[in-house]
């Protein structure tokens, strides 16, 4: 499968977002999922009881997941799309290696959801639905410069007037984008829980 046919660049000007679908995730999502089942039972969340907007995390209790070896493919395969978005954007990476320096789960019960943040000291950052069924809540990426766009009317929407972007949230989809950017999570609204897997990059 020549994946380059579904990969997807958005502009929320003046920010570019990627996604694509790992080839593999019919095959291996079911593993990814059972090795963060075992893992929720025995790490704490990250988030303190008091959180404003609760769900669970492990972005500082457990976010190495690139190190382990279910989750190898996964991260092969990011490395290569961060690759592409590099080179999108004209970062030349040919004598630099990406590092992935963290990569956690999330998962998102009825109702829950997180606030609109981004990820200082890393370049990019990503998340992979591992998890997602029909209606699950999707990403808000946010324009770079929205607190200095002045809201006009517009007769028809594009990437040049753009606010943000709501990306649809899909098993399989993975989504990458530059650290700076803000972003958040709206409410969960299915029974269903929403599990990612959430990552940060440098060169």
């Amino acid at each position: 499968m020549d994946i380059d046919t579904y990969t997807h660049h958005y502009a929320v000007f003046p920010t570019i977002v990627q996604s694509n679908f790992f080839p593999r995730c019919r095959e291996l999502n079911g593993s990814m999922l059972m090795e963060l089942d075992r893992l929720g039972s025995i790490i704490p969340n990250s988030l303190a009881p008091p959180f404003t907007v609760p769900h669970y995390t492990t972005i500082d209790s457990c976010n190495d997941l690139h190190m382990r070896p279910v989750f190898e493919a996964l991260t092969i395969f990011i490395k290569k799309e961060l690759t592409v978005f590099a080179n999108k954007q004209s970062i030349n990476i040919s004598k630099k290696e990406i590092k992935i320096n963290k990569m956690w789960f999330n998962i998102y019960a009825k109702g829950e959801c997180v606030d609109i943040h981004n990820h200082p000291n890393s370049n990019f950052t990503g998340v992979y639905f591992l998890k997602a069924s029909k209606g699950s809540s999707p990403i808000v990426i946010k324009s770079e410069i929205v607190d200095n766009m002045i809201a006009l009317l517009v007769d028809e929407n594009n990437e040049y007037n753009s606010r943000g972007k709501v990306i649809t949230a899909e098993p399989g989809k993975l989504v990458v984008f530059n650290s700076n950017v803000m972003h958040n999570t709206l409410p969960q609204n299915i029974d269903e829980s929403r599990v990612t897997i959430s990552f940060t990059a440098i060169v």
